[in-house]
């Protein structure tokens, strides 16, 4: 796992903890101002990782698709201000909860990244030309890497107190988040990728 300060503010005591998808990375994020810190994890081919955050007051944590789980298993003993899951759930390979196992295996067999940004993207694909994505094979490894550690030891009791569903998502079935996160649901039209609908994190992290 990499991490990356989005933002940083040497005046701020605040951070914005944001657990990434499969396939992220930091330069899908560059339009998202804010004036806190907002620090990112992504590339889940390893889950080691090391990060001091006793100099934060107040963390908020936002977990996107995957990262919604990883979060909800690294993170199981800390405190959060709020917490705010998007477009995923803390049992992302289920077939009631999250994407259908047969599914999230075929992926992996059959990866193929255009095919993958296309149903990312949908709509928003004419925003993404400067976004960076490893080759086809890296993330075949990843997507490895994710189903060996989101098919055990889950988290399921993890709670978050928002959950934002992506009401055009092909990637995590609406469907299936809303099981999993009932009346703490709020719909938008936006595909999988959400964020361009939000022009700050702190837009973003709002609870109402």
């Amino acid at each position: 796992m990499k991490t990356h300060f989005l933002h940083e503010n040497a005046n701020s005591s605040e951070l914005i903890l944001f657990f990434s998808g499969f396939c992220s990375h930091f330069s899908h994020f560059t339009h998202l101002k804010s004036d806190v810190n907002v620090l990112m994890a992504y590339d889940y081919t390893s889950f080691d990782w090391e990060i001091d955050f006793n100099k934060f007051e107040k963390i908020t944590l936002v977990g996107f698709s995957m990262g919604v789980c990883i979060a909800s298993k690294i993170l199981k003993d800390m405190k959060f201000d709020k917490k705010i899951a998007i477009n995923g759930t803390n049992l992302p390979i289920n077939d009631e909860f999250g994407i259908k196992k047969a599914i999230f295996k075929l992926t992996i067999k059959r990866f193929a990244l255009e095919d993958f940004k296309a149903n990312l993207l949908e709509k928003r694909m004419n925003l993404s030309d400067e976004f960076y994505f490893e080759k086809n094979e890296y993330l075949k490894e990843e997507l490895l890497s994710l189903y060996e550690f989101c098919t055990k030891n889950l988290n399921e009791n993890f709670t978050w107190d928002k959950a934002i569903i992506s009401k055009d998502d092909k990637i995590f079935p609406p469907k299936h988040v809303l099981n999993f996160f009932k009346e703490k649901a709020v719909f938008i039209d936006e595909p999988h990728f959400a964020f361009f609908k939000y022009h700050t994190w702190e837009e973003l992290c709002k609870l109402s």
